[in-house]
């Protein structure tokens, strides 16, 4: 299966008489999962990480070890499971092994009571170890961590344990990262998800847990790409600006995108500087490149970007693509958060609330889709909670703010 690639710019034409300022929405997409492969997933090589610390106590570690005795009755004997627990210890409560008997990880599971400190990077590194001692290059190989509390126990400092996260992921270890509650360091984790090329959740309440782990279930089953880049070369004296997205790049300079599913699309927004242009001229070449899960070496697809060239004055004349128009807002806007976010760290709530109001000044401007009504509707929620609860306010708008660089959970609620 390879996925498409094309290219939408807010306007279809550069000029030859002037700069231009091209705003352009890159689209990746795969087609639906064929109902002949649904049943024929790669094989799934999890650990499951969970914080046993002393905040877990109650309803809390209740729902985790019922939503662990689900995730170990869903899978197969042609997945392996580990399960690991940490508070200021880590205890290996069944290593890496097939799911032959799911009774067997239930048993433990039901052992997994709360205890101390929060040693995060310590069960962290506990379940990438035993998922890479059973690495399959053909199979899809993953860390589930669930913590509701802060790194206070070994390794602490975000950047370091991002750092440490990054390394397994280049040797094809994801992972997962679920924060649980309204105690967790939501930056953390979400440099753990990002640095780990896996799913970014916050659960607010214990009962969600089950839903989230056969969200990500079904995730990586339909997983057609990981390790997905895309490189863009530019030609002609044609200069990147800026990336709507705020990706991290690649050792080689290339972007990182979230893992690939069957069934979805992906939009990267460009801004692009352009001098004086002639017909005909390339633009850029785009590169997309990937490890399918059924297919050995990299795969790769590239397209090629030129586009009609006239002069400015007729260019200002041309209608603006909809479509694009509103998925730039749209990314633009989950960046914008970042500023009202800053101003919350400054102790300045009401900055942060002029900012979300700015945002959703620039999308009242848009025609009111469904999204942009969606959108507007997030926006208007963080402001009212930002005046009843600053904390849970910035762990949803710091969710928010990343849906466009890596697979952000949402629940289904609308974070109402």
């Amino acid at each position: 299966m390879t996925p498409s690639l094309h290219f939408r710019p807010l306007r279809p034409a550069v000029a030859a008489d002037g700069p231009t300022t091209l705003e352009l929405l890159i689209q990746i997409a795969t087609p639906a999962l064929p109902p002949a492969q649904q049943k024929n997933r790669p094989g799934l090589n999890l650990a499951l990480v969970i914080d046993r610390s002393g905040s877990m106590a109650g309803s809390k570690i209740s729902y985790a070890r019922k939503a662990a005795r689900f995730l170990a009755g869903e899978l197969t004997d042609r997945d392996r499971l580990a399960i690991i627990t940490f508070d200021d210890e880590v205890q290996v409560l069944v290593p890496s092994q097939p799911v032959r008997d799911p009774l067997l990880f239930i048993s433990a599971i039901n052992t997994i009571d709360a205890g101390g400190c929060t040693a995060l990077f310590d069960g962290w590194l506990a379940g990438a170890t035993q998922v890479a001692n059973q690495l399959d290059p053909q199979g899809l190989n993953r860390v589930l961590l669930l913590s509701d509390g802060q790194a206070n126990a070994g390794l602490t400092e975000a950047g370091a344990i991002a750092a440490k996260v990054e390394g397994l992921t280049q040797r094809g270890i994801s992972t997962s990262a679920f924060g649980l509650g309204s105690g967790f360091d939501e930056d953390l984790l979400g440099a753990v998800a990002a640095a780990g090329d896996g799913t970014l959740a916050q659960i607010e309440s214990p009962k969600q847990l089950a839903d989230l782990y056969a969200s990500e279930l079904q995730g990586l089953a339909s997983t057609v790409g990981r390790k997905l880049s895309l490189g863009v070369r530019l030609k002609h004296g044609a200069q990147l600006m800026d990336v709507l997205n705020d990706l991290p790049q690649t050792g080689a300079g290339n972007f990182q995108l979230p893992n690939l599913r069957y069934g979805q699309e992906l939009g990267v927004g460009l801004r692009l500087q352009l001098p004086a242009w002639f017909p005909n001229q390339e633009i850029a070449s785009v590169r997309l490149a990937w490890d399918s899960p059924d297919a050995d070496g990299r795969q790769e697809l590239i397209e090629h970007l030129t586009l009609p060239v006239r002069l400015q004055a007729d260019i200002d004349g041309l209608d603006l693509d909809p479509a694009v128009a509103e998925q730039l807002a749209l990314l633009e806007a989950n960046r914008e958060r970042r500023l009202a976010i800053a101003e919350l760290d400054r102790g300045d709530l009401q900055a942060a609330l002029e900012s979300l109001k700015a945002i959703d000044q620039r999308l009242a401007g848009l025609p009111q889709s469904e999204a942009v009504e969606r959108e507007r509707h997030l926006l208007s929620a963080k402001k009212t909670l930002l005046s009843k609860d600053q904390n849970l306010g910035r762990k949803r708008l710091r969710n928010e703010s990343l849906r466009s660089s890596l697979n952000v959970w949402e629940s289904g609620d609308d974070n109402t």
